[in-house]
């Protein structure tokens, strides 16, 4: 394997300071010495010389350097190599910057891959275990330097507070990958693990049937310390996620979704579905708290609302979208379940039996400020927040990480009585939608679920609406806040205003 050949070391001297010059290019963004620096040069001098080349050009020791600059001082002790090229005065300075902490964990991550890549131009078989013995790192260091540093371009690494909480954002993005891909039938060579997605537990199974399936499926690697073999495969898996993801994205350009929103019955529909399947559920049936008639909707005479919220209308909801669910879910998926808190047990007993389970037992929380239902002015607060429950299947991670709660105010250019702002619903898909998701809300109402999931990304979605005006503020709002929909009409086709005028309040519990 082809070395760097021998730095030729010339002894330090006193150099001026005015004949230094810094390149733009340097590895750190930010080399402001501290106050200790300052005062440990002006009492005792500089102990470990700058490294420059014989034309001033710096090459380590910024830091040191500008506490000289800001104690007025006219020279200082330096190391000069001679003939220093590019490639060897780059390796100097990150070495040092790594050995002295001085680089924040992007700036080393950036300076480590692109040092390997300066290698890998002048030696196209360069490997990563070579860029470890210049640097006099392992190789698992740098290969995880290189994993994360490929991806510095995306917001959601950069921005991650540690190099360990990047790695593990790209991990489970690729694991996110890779069973998007198994679910959609697309198997990918190369992965550490093979993918275990648990069965789909039946409805009617007793209650041993379902313990002895789910221990059948558990992963037991969930709490154990992270080993070295560990990491190879995390490596090896973050590849094979890139691999999924490019044929996540070819799959896509053959699929052809003709209606983003439709206005059918949700259970029919249910029932004869056999297109794609989807991965995320956005789930807003009625609460059945007995609300029905004119008081379900506000709006002309000429719409008249079709669907009521009563229990029972909501039991048979969520029980026929457990029993179809096969028929337009993938084995991994994730649902986001509004409902009403007098239900919480039965909803959750529900699903656990259909073989989901919540990802926490606390409810996800939006507040709506002071806007809300006062039952009883004398005797009862004022009901001022939504819950939804996060539910899931086949381990599918999550995309993001959260506050479980939100606090967001009623849109008050609200087209629907029971429309979601927006940025309330950006905030719960966030984490669960990324670019491979496809995503349904059963009974849609507004769209604004919809069209929150695109705003992040969503591969595909679709929307199924009871009430045939609701599906037309769907597709209108769909329009307005996702454009690329393709069969929302074009904004000047709908007239919201004079069509479906804005609802001032409401004496519905959502």
């Amino acid at each position: 394997m082809a070395t760097l050949a021998p730095l030729a070391d010339v002894s330090s001297f006193l150099f001026p300071i005015e004949q230094i010059v810094i390149p733009p290019d340097r590895q750190r963004e930010k080399a402001e010495p501290d106050q200790g620096l300052i005062d440990s040069i002006r009492e005792q001098g500089l102990i470990q010389p700058i490294v420059i080349k014989k034309d001033g050009t710096l090459v380590a020791g910024e830091r040191r350097l500008r506490a000289h600059l800001h104690l007025n001082l006219a020279h200082i002790r330096a190391t000069v190599f001679e003939d220093l090229p590019p490639l060897q005065a780059f390796l100097v300075e990150l070495i040092e910057n790594i050995q002295r902490k001085q680089l924040s964990w992007q700036e080393e991550t950036a300076a480590v891959y692109t040092y390997h890549n300066m290698r890998l131009d002048q030696f196209p078989a360069w490997t990563a275990r070579g860029t470890a013995g210049d640097l006099g790192f392992t190789d698992n260091w740098v290969s995880r330097q290189l994993a994360v540093g490929a991806e510095l371009a995306d917001p959601n690494v950069r921005d991650c507070p540690t190099f360990q909480g990047a790695f593990n954002y790209l991990t489970a993005k690729a694991d996110r990958a890779r069973i998007a891909a198994h679910s959609r039938g697309i198997e990918i060579a190369g992965a550490a693990h093979s993918l275990k997605i648990p069965p789909i537990i039946p409805i009617n199974a007793t209650k041993e049937e379902k313990t002895q399936a789910l221990l059948a499926h558990m992963n037991l690697k969930e709490n154990v310390v992270e080993t070295l073999e560990d990491l190879d495969d995390a490596l090896t898996n973050i590849s094979a996620g890139k691999i999924a993801a490019a044929a996540l994205e070819q799959q896509r350009k053959t699929e052809i979704v003709n209606d983003i929103i439709l206005h059918d019955d949700f259970l029919a529909w249910a029932e004869e579905y056999a297109g794609p399947k989807f991965d995320v559920l956005h789930v807003d049936f009625p609460y059945g708290k007995g609300y029905s008639g004119a008081r379900t909707r506000k709006t002309k005479e000429h719409i008249a609302p079709i669907y009521r919220d009563d229990p029972d209308i909501y039991f048979a909801l969520v029980e026929g979208l457990l029993q179809l669910q096969d028929n337009f879910t993938f084995p991994a998926a994730h649902c986001i379940f509004w409902f009403d808190m007098m239900y919480y047990d039965w909803t959750v007993k529900q699903f656990e039996a259909a073989g989901w389970k919540a990802a926490q037992p606390y409810p996800l929380i939006w507040t709506k400020g002071y806007s809300g239902i006062a039952s009883d002015v004398r005797r009862r607060p004022r009901h001022c927040y939504e819950t939804a429950l996060l539910f899931s299947r086949g381990d599918r991670k999550i995309a993001r990480l959260e506050k479980d709660h939100f606090e967001c105010a009623l849109d008050p250019e609200k087209l629907h009585l029971n429309q979601k702002p927006l940025e309330m619903l950006k905030h719960f898909l966030g984490l669960v939608v990324d670019e491979h998701s496809a995503v349904l809300d059963p009974t849609c109402g507004s769209g604004t679920a919809l069209a929150a999931a695109g705003q992040l990304g969503a591969a595909r979605i679709l929307g199924v609406e009871l009430d045939e005006s609701n599906a037309s503020v769907a597709r209108f709002l769909l329009q307005r806040y996702h454009p690329g929909a393709t069969n929302a009409p074009a904004p000047e086709d709908v007239h919201p205003a004079e069509e479906l005028p804005p609802i001032q309040d409401s004496s519905a519990p959502r």
